[in-house]
């Protein structure tokens, strides 16, 4: 699995989701979302490789430091919180689940 970089590219753009990790801070239809900072990390993460599949340990080992204990739990309880910020702005979900590997980022979704 590709390492987690900071020094990307500035801006991360898709229809509707403008995401500025240098200032951390994600715009959704315009309107400014927030997240806490598991939650931006893992959403800049997904982002930065749209399409890519990825299990949930994958996701848990990209955007946490700690050792795991419930690894399916964390992160289903992470894409939970982050679609339902997501709901209140647009009807698109980004994160898609692929049903017994993970989740993956579809911006046309």
């Amino acid at each position: 699995m590709e390492e987690y970089k900071l020094d990307l590219p500035n801006e991360t753009i898709f229809p509707g989701l403008f995401i500025l990790p240098d200032q951390r801070r994600i715009l959704v239809e315009g309107n400014e979302i927030y997240l806490t900072h598991h939650e931006f990390d893992m959403m800049l993460f997904l982002a930065r490789h749209p399409g890519q599949v990825f299990t949930r340990e994958q996701l848990y080992e990209a955007v946490w430091d700690d050792i795991p204990v419930s690894v399916d739990a964390k992160v289903e309880c992470m894409v939970y919180s982050i679609r339902k910020i997501l709901r209140a702005y647009t009807d698109r979900q980004y994160i898609q689940t692929v049903w017994g590997v993970g989740y993956k980022f579809d911006p046309r979704t």
